[in-house]
């Protein structure tokens, strides 16, 4: 079943184009959006927030428009948690999380619900993060839009607050450089580059057999958990191509085709924006 969905969505600042005409399904399972710093992974998720309205193209939640329906029992319904998201310091941990649940939602996130009388600056970086996760559950919401969940902690915490995602009774849509990270929490993903998808599918088959020359330097350059984020190899320095693939200036696969902008098209399971995706494959 989809629970939210983009079709065709073009999102800017101003005059400046950060998304390109990107279609994509939130279905049961979890769903990934993965591309390093810069390549509109986080703009895309706050168009489906309702927080930045596209320049042309669809956002639906269900089958409504997502700007028709009732923002009120939407944002019950779909919470997010940003990176990097902090509680209000001066307010104490159980009125942030708010409701009539607060010692069973602590428990459910793996907080002593003793902890509530206390501020977020008593609390360690996992126990803020936890109690985050806490207020979003405290709406009873039917998906969590989560972005870079757990960047800012330690690998220890980072693989505690995994296993409470991963356990949480919720559809999720995950937003993130770390690929260990969503080959953990996503069936299917999508990776962005300067805000175009350039490979859809899986998330198992995108990240052990690649058939984008992007998708294939993200997996290599970080193949752990709680790595820097990744950045993809080549000609690092290159900005993205104004015309045709727009990553051929970084791209060891890039022919004189290049020069004209691929079309998703079906390889080997997924949709794939590259000339060359089955010479990928097998390479």
């Amino acid at each position: 079943m989809t629970v939210l969905s983009a079709e065709d969505v073009t999102l800017a600042y101003g005059k400046a184009v950060v998304v390109h005409g990107v279609s994509l399904e939130v279905t049961e399972g979890g769903v990934g959006l993965i591309g390093e710093s810069g390549s509109g992974k986080t703009t895309l998720a706050r168009a489906l927030l309702g927080l930045l309205k596209p320049v042309s193209g669809r956002i639906t939640y269900g089958t409504q428009d997502l700007y028709a329906i009732n923002r009120k029992a939407f944002r019950r319904e779909v919470q997010p948690i940003f990176q990097g998201e902090s509680l209000d310091p001066r307010m104490k941990i159980g009125r942030s999380i708010g409701g009539s649940r607060v010692a069973e939602l602590m428990e459910q996130v793996g907080l002593d619900p003793a902890l509530a009388d206390r501020r977020p600056h008593q609390l360690s970086g996992g126990q803020r993060q936890r109690a985050v996760i806490a207020r979003a559950l405290a709406v009873g919401p039917s998906l969590l839009v989560l972005d870079e969940p757990t960047s800012a902690l330690d690998v220890t915490v980072q693989a505690r607050i995994l296993d409470l995602i991963e356990s949480l009774d919720t559809e999720r849509l995950l937003i993130t450089h770390n690929l260990a990270i969503v080959g953990r929490l996503c069936r299917t993903s999508h990776v962005l580059f300067a805000g175009r998808i350039v490979e859809s599918g899986p998330t198992g088959e995108l990240l052990d057999r690649p058939a984008h020359p992007y998708t294939r330097a993200l997996r290599d350059a970080v193949p752990r958990l709680g790595g820097a984020p990744p950045v993809a190899s080549g000609r690092t320095e290159a900005k993205p191509a104004r015309t045709g693939c727009p990553f051929r200036l970084r791209c060891g696969f890039a022919v004189p085709e290049c020069a004209s902008a691929p079309e998703l098209r079906e390889v080997g399971g997924r949709r794939v924006a590259c000339h060359r995706a089955e010479d990928v494959l097998v390479s």
